[in-house]
């Protein structure tokens, strides 16, 4: 894969989240930054997914619905991963 140069902007772009994305559920201890490459990101926090949706931050592990927080030490921007799997289904 080729790095970009870091970007200029203080948001991931929709191409760049969803390398993120992907990168994390292949292997969330290794996330290359899709500009800066391999190394630089950290997860900074794991955050319950329903209570972000109700405006309240709320840490919990990573299991069942959670939204994952990283940050990149070189570029400096930080991205919100939402995991969770909305199950809640209409009746019929």
């Amino acid at each position: 894969m080729d790095w970009k140069q870091p970007a200029e902007s203080s948001e991931y772009d929709t191409e760049e989240g969803l390398s993120l994305a992907l990168a994390y559920l292949e292997d969330p201890s290794s996330v290359p930054c899709p500009s800066c490459g391999p190394g630089q990101i950290e997860v900074v926090c794991y955050l319950e997914a329903h209570s972000m949706a109700k405006g309240r931050l709320v840490p919990t592990a990573p299991e069942d619905d959670y939204t994952v927080v990283l940050y990149c030490h070189s570029c400096g921007r930080a991205a919100a991963l939402d995991l969770s799997r909305d199950e809640r289904r209409e009746a019929a």
